[in-house]
């Protein structure tokens, strides 16, 4: 499957440059094991191109995340939906999550479901902006690492149960078990960070100086431990915005970053790097 380039007027094929879904801003792109979903900011919810369904009560979807049950979908106001058999419905338990009361935003608005991701057993992890990571499995919702660690996107380890990682504002959150994170800095201009992605033996973290930064970079690091090196080798050595949340991503062993109009690949887990398409609208996301 040909990887999705999501923008603010549709989204487009990595491969081709051809046009999949026209017209809107997408906001996050998720693959399973035979194909595509796509929610876009009007509501809408694809499947391979196609739409199925729009969520209710004029919600703003701003991620999806299948599982072999359903596909969630996170949303405005901390919302978080399941979708199957054609049908849609908000589920209770995170309406109710323990500590809901203290999520919040910078700026005073309503926190939202930002990014979601599952493990290699097949639990899900939701980051709620700001409020965390709450681990949903057959016990319910757990709440993970601290609020005031401002997760902007929560990733697992392709294979390895129980290994979370979180890019926020202090700099790389890691855990080997879905819920005891540390942090990690060193090496870092920055600890303000967006986007991560997670491979085999590394990960590749951006940073910045800020929520409005002119100085974003991108770095790579073993999984564990050790320093973050900064990656160039055919990449901008700065990016005068935020490289966002879902705006890296790994395919196997192939990494793609998106920034402004333009995605560059790497083959090598992010040692070197090449254009493989520009001129596109603003990239939102990637998947």
């Amino acid at each position: 499957m040909s990887l999705l380039v999501g923008t603010r007027a549709g989204a487009f094929s990595l491969e081709s440059g051809d046009e999949v879904i026209g017209a809107t801003r997408i906001n996050h792109i998720a693959r399973d094991a035979s194909g595509w979903w796509v929610v876009d900011g009007k509501g809408r919810v694809y499947r391979d191109g196609d739409l199925v369904v729009t969520l209710p009560d004029e919600a703003a979807p701003l991620c999806i995340q299948p599982t072999p049950e359903t596909v969630w979908i996170g949303a405005d106001q901390a919302r978080l939906y399941a979708f199957s058999d054609g049908g849609i419905e908000e589920d209770t338990f995170f309406a109710t999550a323990t500590g809901r009361e203290s999520w919040h935003t910078p700026w005073g608005g309503p926190p939202a479901v930002r990014s979601m991701t599952l493990d290699a057993d097949h639990t899900l992890y939701v980051n709620v902006h700001v409020g965390g990571i709450l681990r949903y499995d057959n016990t319910g919702l757990v709440p993970t690492v601290e609020i005031s660690s401002d997760v902007h996107q929560v990733a697992a380890h392709p294979t390895a149960k129980g290994a979370i990682f979180a890019a926020t504002g202090r700099g790389l959150a890691a855990a080997h078990n879905g819920h005891d994170f540390e942090f990690r800095i060193d090496g870092l201009h920055a600890t303000y960070c967006r986007a991560v992605a997670v491979l085999e033996d590394r990960v590749v973290l951006t940073a910045s100086t800020g929520p409005r930064s002119t100085d974003a970079r991108v770095y790579t690091a073993p999984l564990w431990e050790g320093e973050f090196v900064q990656v160039t080798g055919g990449l901008p050595e700065r990016f005068d915005e935020n490289v966002d949340t879902h705006c890296v991503t790994a395919d196997g062993s192939l990494l793609y970053i998106g920034h402004g109009d333009t995605v560059w690949g790497s083959a090598d887990a992010g040692d070197t790097w090449e254009v493989v398409i520009g001129g596109l609208p603003q990239i939102t996301c990637l998947g």
